[in-house]
């Protein structure tokens, strides 16, 4: 009896390679998938930056035209809007990616009379930040990632607080780190406010920036000085080149006009002569009907008839074309003033989103520094590193959600996690708390 052949046999180490690559691709497309869900159902809020691209289908071309003009980066500002070339200002708080980019096609459309509105897609490239605060390592802001837990949040912020001195306190070190930082930050105020009296006065086209209002009383001296003539330097750098750009333009519109008047005259003293001609040459046909000149003399003079006329047809032409420029240069113009009205819009905003920012992060910063000089209680039977873990969430805008949170509660952006010493359960006896937790588990 003859045994059946044994088909082609895997060997087990390939076999466990190729099982380990199939779970890898499972588990990265079920990631990923859930990081775009993610994206897809987030309410942006304020300071959160997208990444906006419009494309509209070109039937002529037979392909895509990027709007480079709206393409790139916003912000959403602090009142919850996104400012866009064309469009203006739109709401962006609590709306979804989605449902933002479904209104800047429609609001494009309205502005440009399109038929049909063009592709725009909205994505998320950084959200709002979330900070840690407390008995952390590190407190401080950090950059949000879909699912970040509380947990890892702690760990970011370089984990729970370690001992600087033998009493369990702050050492002046820290003390010294907070001061500079509050230090450092002041002087990027003062830089982005200095800036901040630049920008405005290129808005509103003023011939002098007062940096008085800027500098509140402080003396034009180190680093405000030179930030002082930096800008001032800036102002009149950008000043003189839109100067010269405007005047440029208006000399080439005064030209094109030049050109058109004398094309005009041109024109009159060129009708004038078909005018004589013409009266000649129906003097010479009546001649010719006599029998007193010859037909070539009339033929003659029909031949210069025709010429003024197409003459007088190219000074027409000439004339259209130089109003055509005219009216280009002069669109030019108006282009030159809203462009440079949009950057500069642009970014006063940015430079109004870095002040808010910093503003917050000096006030975070003061209060650990008033903080450094508090001790934390620690009992001779329980290690620092072991003392409990207490966490609070403050979420929402002015009046803030205070939520007790666990190791894995997740956070959202803007949420600003409070991590302390859990000082009640860290002064119980080790017996009272083993029984009272007994007594709940009982229950």
């Amino acid at each position: 009896m003859k045994q059946a052949k044994a088909g082609p046999t895997i060997p087990f180490s390939k076999a466990r390679a190729l099982v380990l690559a199939v779970l890898v691709f499972t588990l990265s497309f079920f990631i990923s998938d859930a990081a775009v869900r993610a994206q897809d159902e987030f309410q942006l809020l304020e300071q959160t930056r997208v990444k906006i691209a419009v494309v509209e289908w070109d039937e002529a071309q037979g392909e895509y035209r990027e709007w480079t003009a709206l393409n790139g980066e916003y912000t959403v500002s602090p009142a919850g809007m996104i400012s866009l070339p064309l469009v203006g200002q739109l709401e962006a708080d609590g709306r979804t990616s989605q449902e933002l980019a479904d209104e800047i096609s429609t609001a494009l459309q309205k502005r440009t009379g399109l038929i049909a509105p063009p592709a725009t897609t909205v994505e998320v490239v950084r959200y709002p930040s979330v900070f840690v605060t407390g008995s952390v390592e590190r407190p401080g802001e950090f950059e949000f990632k879909p699912g970040l837990n509380v947990l890892q949040a702690l760990a970011m912020a370089g984990g729970r607080v370690r001992r600087s001195d033998q009493a369990g306190g702050y050492s002046e070190l820290e003390q010294i780190r907070y001061a500079g930082e509050i230090g450092r930050i002041d002087l990027q105020l003062l830089q982005l406010t200095i800036r901040r009296t630049r920008l405005e006065t290129e808005l509103v086209e003023d011939e002098r920036v007062d940096f008085d209002a800027a500098l509140q009383g402080r003396p034009l001296a180190g680093h405000a000085a030179q930030f002082v003539r930096d800008e001032q330097a800036i102002f009149e750098a950008r000043r003189n080149a839109y100067e010269r750009q405007r005047n440029a333009l208006e000399e080439l519109g005064t030209l094109f006009r030049e050109e058109i008047r004398i094309l005009g005259e041109k024109m009159v003293a060129q009708d004038r002569q078909i005018k004589i001609a013409e009266e000649e040459l129906g003097n010479v046909a009546q001649l010719v009907k006599r029998g007193t000149v010859t037909k070539s003399r009339e033929t003659g003079l029909e031949r210069i008839v025709a010429d003024l006329q197409s003459s007088r047809l190219d000074l027409a032409v000439a004339s259209m074309r130089a109003r055509q420029r005219l009216s280009e240069t002069e669109r030019d113009a108006l282009s030159l003033e809203g462009s440079r009205r949009t950057e500069i819009g642009v970014e006063l905003q940015r430079v109004n989103l870095e002040i808010d920012d910093l503003e917050l992060r000096r006030g975070m910063t003061e209060q650990l520094l008033q903080a450094t000089g508090a001790s934390i209680l620690r009992r001779e039977d329980r290690a620092f590193e072991q003392q409990p873990l207490r966490f609070r969430i403050l979420r929402g805008g002015d009046e803030k959600q205070r939520i007790e949170a666990l190791e894995t509660t997740g956070l959202e952006p803007g949420d600003v996690l409070d991590v302390q010493l859990d000082l009640l359960r860290a002064s119980m006896p080790r017996a009272s708390l083993e029984s009272g937790m007994r007594q709940v588990q009982s229950r």
